[in-house]
């Protein structure tokens, strides 16, 4: 599968954020295999030394130990694009970029694929079990130069985290193709910002 991807330029509102840098210590990311196929991605992020938002089986998979009782300001989980999205050369691409989790022979791919379509970017990967199990979860480990982030608005950080890529990937900076239709910028849609409270 080639990763090489075409950014293009990010919409002009996608820059209204900025980021900020995170304890990576803090973090896992996960891939969660479902039950009708296929995979979910899940970040946990532990605020509280204890008790342990996951923990480390002797197969190498993780236990998200998270449910078994109440983590309230304990953990904090991010489980779809509300939570999560990708960033890439200092710019938002939440608004042209999808996060999947796609299996390539016995690696799980964590990819930044665009929503018109074209070749994706790799962000990191694990290897996959022989016999993925829902209660079995993968640690994906993060390619050179990926990390998370935390999503900050005017200085305010917010209950959003990135994928965040140091530089610019293949073709970057290159002009996306235009939309069969022009997109409507006479209504203006006003923006809900949901500060970060640990």
């Amino acid at each position: 599968m080639a990763v090489a991807v075409a950014l293009g330029t990010a919409p002009a509102r996608a820059q209204l954020f900025s980021s900020a840098p995170l304890d990576q210590q803090r973090f896992v990311v996960l891939g969660q295999p479902l039950a009708q196929g296929g995979w979910k991605l899940l970040v946990l992020e532990q605020i509280r030394q204890s008790p342990q938002c996951w923990q480390r089986r002797a197969d190498g998979l993780i236990d998200p130990s998270l449910i078994n009782f109440d983590f309230s300001g304990i953990c904090s989980r991010y489980i779809d694009s509300y939570g999560y999205s990708l960033r890439l050369g200092q710019r938002d691409h939440a608004l042209s970029h999808d996060l999947r989790l796609i299996p390539e022979g016995r690696q799980l791919l964590l990819l930044g694929l665009p929503r018109r379509g074209g070749d994706g970017v790799l962000i990191a990967q694990a290897p996959m079990p022989s016999r993925p199990r829902a209660d079995a979860f993968v640690a994906l480990r993060f390619e050179p130069g990926w990390e998370l982030s935390r999503r900050t608005y005017n200085g305010q950080a917010l209950s959003h985290v990135y994928f965040s890529g140091a530089g610019q990937a293949a073709g970057a900076g290159q002009p996306s193709p235009p939309p069969a239709k022009p997109p409507a910028y006479g209504r203006v849609i006003p923006l809900k910002v949901v500060p970060y409270r640990p």
